[in-house]
């Protein structure tokens, strides 16, 4: 259990990295990026599937977290999920290379039509949600509100909002325990450096970004509203697979010994 909850901390805080940096991206482009692709369905379906096409599972968890902030679809998370291969893509890349393109080429495809075809059952299907569970999507308020605020940065920090300073802690510490090996895997592979590299941007943003976008973006939106949801159901799954793995003999040898 102790693992599941490593586990678990470890993709609430990838998710946490990812919707932080959409939600940058947002205020820098001002929302025109989020705006076409939230009103452009199959542009949404091609995109989750070239991000689940890449290796790894970094495209999947930025599909993900742009589900969570309404800028797509859930069949888009779908498309996503049907087209990626995770970490299996550079065991199947380094093996056997040709046949790995044609299995992602196939599965791009397939994920762009699973992506349109769970919309459409979805619309003919709705479940309804209370409004208190429904996030409104990325917004752009009228307020002053800058990615970097040249010549505010070290005011800012000589009157260092509480956000600030808790979002650096946990970051900076964060990085220590990957740099050190505490989170992720003990090897620098590729999650490693994928790891350090996000944890650091994130560091940065928060370490950069106008007050009113750490407090009302990062911390009343993102920190407060979606993290605890996303930590309890990763855990709660993760927990659910412990238990059918390692308490359950479910194995098919030992099904198929019983028949």
């Amino acid at each position: 259990m102790i693992d599941t909850l490593r586990h678990a901390l470890l993709i609430t805080g990838f998710v946490f990295v990812m919707m932080l940096v959409i939600e940058y991206l947002n205020i820098l482009t001002a929302g025109i990026w989020g705006r076409r692709l939230s009103r452009n369905r199959w542009g949404q379906y091609v995109l989750a599937s070239a991000l689940g096409f890449l290796p790894g599972c970094l495209g999947a968890f930025a599909v993900v977290a742009m589900y969570s902030h309404r800028v797509v679809s859930l069949g888009a998370v779908v498309a996503a999920m049907i087209a990626t291969s995770g970490d299996e893509s550079f065991v199947m890349l380094a093996l056997f290379p040709g046949r790995a393109m044609q299995i992602f080429g196939v599965l791009f495809v397939l994920g762009v039509l699973g992506g349109a075809a769970a919309d459409r059952l979805a619309r003919r299907y709705t479940f309804s949600f209370s409004e208190s569970l429904e996030c409104k999507g990325l917004e752009i308020h009228d307020q002053a509100c800058s990615c970097f605020p040249r010549g505010e940065i070290l005011s800012q920090w000589r009157e260092c909002i509480p956000a600030r300073g808790i979002l650096t802690v946990v970051l900076g510490l964060s990085i220590v325990a990957i740099l050190t090996g505490q989170v992720g895997p003990e090897e620098w592979n590729w999650v490693r450096h994928t790891l350090l590299a996000v944890s650091a941007v994130a560091l940065f943003i928060v370490m950069t970004v106008h007050d009113h976008f750490l407090d009302d973006h990062m911390w009343n939106h993102i920190a407060k509203k979606h993290i605890p949801r996303i930590f309890l159901w990763t855990f709660g799954a993760l927990t659910l697979f412990y238990v059918l793995t390692e308490r359950l003999d479910i194995s098919i040898e030992t099904i198929a010994g019983r028949e």
